[in-house]
């Protein structure tokens, strides 16, 4: 500590050049040792035609990943469920998905860890389509889930963290989840055209669904999660919402590996969390994701879907809102024992 004598003598250049001497070694002291790994491949999910994985891509395109010693690979596989599956056999180094799918994996013995966060709070809506009677809208949450009953409901997949969410929203209003028909209709890319063909009467989903049904007019946003409505059990689901996994034994057998992903993962987050970063992280994402010919003003709307979902992204893990998706399953008798965060998240991963 620079004390006020020890100020005067070194007059106000030394002072402050002491100042920032001292600032400079306790960062490097505090600062993470760099992880860098041996070149080798990290198989990542991506699910297509989602604009999920901005902060993977940035990884990847920007040199993130290259910069730690790693190769990291998008493979398109549709849902969580289905991720999952590919990462016990080996397709996969990484998975992504929400908390509570990858933890219902886990109960039945896909042995997987959480390494790392992609966004710590929801990321769903509820969409319904414009020409369906919502008699209920003006009441809002809960009163409108009566509005769906009987009606086709779209998720990703069948024991998606999509359908689990949207099942949650009826337990919240004290209806019976399967007062609706949940129908597997992929990602947005596929779900959308789904939709407008009336397949479906409402969807939860992820961007850029809700963008561009808002946008075409051809849907109203029923239940908006991401801005925080819907039951407060699943808002206690905050803080660890959508997370990569890996395989334990992976984990174990290749330390570095998945610590120069993570590294990788954290900085590139950084990056796209940083408004400086913005038209350069556009055309990153506009290398690896397209709007449909149908889409009008799509280069305005694709900038727009990046502004708005940048913000979104964070690599930490809040160890209480795993034990909060431990017990929303329980309650909802979706798994029988508790998950202990202690052994289900990865002991390094980044925590708030």
């Amino acid at each position: 500590m620079i004390n006020t004598r020890m100020k005067r003598a070194l007059g106000r250049k030394g002072f402050v050049a002491a100042v920032a001497a001292g600032a400079l070694f306790a960062n490097a002291a505090g600062a993470q040792e760099k992880i860098v790994a041996n070149g080798e491949v990290v198989r990542i999910q991506e699910y297509p035609g989602a604009i999920l994985h901005i902060s993977q891509w940035v990884a990847a395109d920007k040199g993130f990943c290259e910069d730690h010693g790693i190769r990291c690979e998008m493979v398109q596989i549709p849902s969580g469920p289905v991720g999952l599956q590919a990462l016990a056999a080996g397709s996969l180094e990484v998975t992504f998905a929400s908390t509570e799918v990858t933890m219902q994996a886990a109960s039945r013995g896909n042995d997987v860890q959480l390494i790392v966060g992609h966004s710590p709070d929801n990321i769903y809506t509820l969409s319904v389509h414009k020409d369906v009677p919502l008699p209920n809208k003006d009441k809002g949450y809960p009163a409108v889930m009566q509005d769906l009953k009987g009606l086709n409901v779209g998720v990703t997949a069948r024991g998606s963290g999509t359908e689990l969410q949207a099942r949650g929203l009826f337990i919240g209003a004290d209806m019976n989840p399967d007062d609706v028909t949940y129908i597997g209709v992929g990602s947005p890319g596929t779900a959308y055209p789904s939709f407008l063909a009336r397949q479906i009467d409402a969807a939860m989903m992820f961007e850029p669904f809700a963008t561009i049904c808002r946008l075409q007019e051809t849907c109203v946003d029923m239940v908006d999660l991401v801005g925080g409505e819907g039951p407060a059990e699943i808002s206690a689901l905050n803080g660890a919402f959508e997370t990569y996994a890996a395989r334990r034994d992976y984990i174990e057998e290749n330390p570095v590996v998945v610590d120069a992903f993570i590294q990788a993962m954290t900085e590139a987050t950084a990056w796209v969390n940083d408004s400086a970063n913005f038209e350069e992280l556009v055309e990153v994402v506009q290398g690896r994701f397209k709007l449909g010919d149908d889409i009008e003003d799509a280069d305005n709307v694709l900038r727009e879907l990046v502004r708005t979902n940048a913000p979104l992204y964070g690599v930490t893990i809040d160890r209480d809102a795993v034990k909060a998706f431990s017990d929303y399953l329980i309650q909802n008798e979706l798994i029988t024992d508790p998950v202990d965060p202690a052994t289900f998240v990865y002991a390094k991963a980044p925590q708030p």
